[in-house]
């Protein structure tokens, strides 16, 4: 990976009956454009307890694909009004997710730019919440 990006990410959660959260992380990163689709990836930070995880953010004309791979290895696809099921592997088992996406703001081009994702997330058919990423891409 050849990190050319400063990239923010702030992550927003508010699940049933909790109080709403928010992480941010800043990190570098690499963005690439291949066949119309941009690939942001970056290295997880012990900030987010995924060291040993790369995240990747696949980014289509009207859709999203969030990928990790490593330490945990995940893959949640985000398109407007759709529902996705993957299992969420934590290395010592898994979990059924499922996410409904709401809204997708994406302004990203392979000179950096923002993305922000809104979705409804079900754990397991139990717990439910709302989670946002907004990213910020810039040029290193």
């Amino acid at each position: 990976m050849k990190p050319e990006f400063l990239l923010t990410v702030r992550g927003f959660q508010h699940y049933e009956n909790q109080e709403p959260d928010m992480v941010e992380l800043t990190t570098e990163a690499e963005l690439t454009a291949e066949r119309g689709v941009l690939y942001l990836r970056y290295r997880e930070t012990e900030l987010t307890g995924l060291v040993g995880t790369v995240t990747t953010f696949e980014i289509h004309p009207h859709s999203v694909t969030l990928r990790r791979s490593g330490k945990l290895n995940s893959e949640l696809r985000f398109m407007v009004g759709k529902t996705w099921q993957s299992l969420y592997d934590m290395g010592h088992g898994a979990l059924l997710v499922t996410v409904r996406t709401i809204e997708i703001d994406d302004r990203m081009t392979v000179n950096g730019g923002t993305l922000r994702v809104s979705y409804l997330i079900s754990i397991e058919g139990l717990g439910s919440g709302r989670i946002v990423y907004a990213l910020e891409a810039k040029r290193i």
